[in-house]
């Protein structure tokens, strides 16, 4: 066996390894953003409806 073959054997699992590494973490990223966004569009909501909608904590506070 001569050095070009075996740098192939050696070589060519481990760039098919990071080329998994890599599509995982694309796939994490695009995951990560979409949960980021939904997160925001959440409180920006919450937000918007408890603006809207008082929920009565301030005549709670003044009973005490």
């Amino acid at each position: 066996m001569n050095i070009k073959t075996l740098s192939l054997l050696v070589l060519l699992p481990a760039s098919l390894s990071l080329g998994g590494c890599t599509a995982v973490a694309l796939v994490d990223a695009a995951a990560s953003t979409a949960i980021g966004a939904g997160k925001l569009a959440v409180k920006g909501t919450t937000a918007a409806v408890g603006a809207v909608i008082p929920d009565g904590e301030d005549d709670k506070k003044k009973k005490k």
